[in-house]
């Protein structure tokens, strides 16, 4: 049963999925749900207002606790610091815990970076779905981010990024406009149930989610890439070079981060192959920074914020019992 102590909600709003942890303040983690997107920039409101309704319901449910019991709720989703989106959150918030004593609404980077570091101060580096960049010295700090500009004209180093370019060789390829490789081309294909190159243009534009159906191939191309194929690796490498060029932007808008350990979470990174290799590239761009990568996911992290924001100490007790409860739920 639960507690009765204060009880804090932490929310990950992604451009694919979006997820929620619910603990009281010794870091006990009760209460667990996922819905789909909630991004307002790739989803209709309609489909956000119904996806955020059936986090919140299965989180309170899950908790076995009532909306007016919950003292705070921090929300790191993409888009967070954009002014338009903070009040489409806030007003999706309010209408179910209307007696709410704290709502902090900020960009994905947040959940990111404190689920490696247990604190809100230092540098991330998201590869989802997405890609940013983000480096700050606090929640009400000045901060400095590179990328995120959405799947349109950025997400250089992201998932979507990475299928994009399997596409793009795709089509270079039934144009003989480079070598054709069946290998990657049989990938492609398997990957979004087709049988010829020509079907892929239904396929993707007149997907449900494009961006999704696009960025889903990331995953086919690195283990292809693992497979040791030529153009999944070139892709792949590319898709490397993406993100140390948001890493080294940063350290020029805020050189302090080159100091700084840097978080890296995101799809992407959850390949070995990939992660290693980008371990790797950022040891020799720089040689003496620590890279993190968390054993906790970006909502737990989101969890963290909603802690610190409500001044609850983050002793080593309460990261004992965030892990060891949350590795029960997961």
């Amino acid at each position: 049963m639960p507690s009765n102590n204060g009880f804090y909600i932490g929310v990950d709003g992604g451009g694919t999925k979006t997820a929620a942890l619910l603990c009281d303040e010794t870091g006990r983690v009760i209460g667990a749900s996922q819905s789909g997107s909630t991004s307002f920039k790739s989803r209709t409101e309609s489909d956000i207002y119904a996806n955020f309704q059936r986090l919140t319901t299965e989180l309170m449910t899950d908790a076995e606790l009532l909306a007016d019991q919950v003292t705070g709720v921090f929300v790191s989703a993409a888009g967070g610091d954009r002014q338009e989106d903070k009040q489409r959150w806030s007003k999706m918030l309010t209408s179910v815990f209307s007696n709410l004593e704290s709502i902090e609404v900020k960009n994905d980077a947040f959940g990111a970076l404190a689920s490696g570091t247990f604190d809100i101060a230092g540098s991330v580096l998201i590869a989802g779905t997405g890609s940013i960049a983000y480096s700050t010295e606090g929640l009400n700090s000045n901060a400095v981010r590179v990328g995120g500009w959405g799947y349109l004209f950025g997400d250089e180093g992201s998932g979507y990024d990475m299928g994009r370019q399997a596409l793009s060789t795709l089509a270079l390829m039934e144009d003989e406009r480079v070598p054709f490789d069946s290998g990657f081309s049989e990938m492609v294909l398997n990957s979004l149930q087709v049988k010829k190159p020509e079907n892929v243009i239904t396929a993707v534009y007149e997907s449900d989610y494009p961006r999704h159906t696009i960025a889903s191939l990331a995953r086919p191309v690195l283990d292809l890439a693992a497979d040791r194929n030529t153009t999944a690796r070139m892709i792949m490498n590319q898709t490397l070079r993406n993100l140390l060029d948001l890493v080294e932007a940063i350290a020029l808008k805020r050189p302090a981060s080159r100091a700084e350990p840097i978080t890296i979470v995101g799809g992407l990174f959850q390949s070995d192959l990939f992660r290693l290799a980008f371990m790797k590239l950022m040891h020799k761009r720089q040689p003496s920074r620590k890279v993190i990568y968390p054993k906790l996911p970006p909502v737990a992290g989101s969890l963290i914020c909603a802690l610190i924001q409500n001044g609850v100490p983050i002793t080593a007790d309460l990261k004992a019992n965030l892990h060891a409860t949350y590795k029960k739920r997961g």
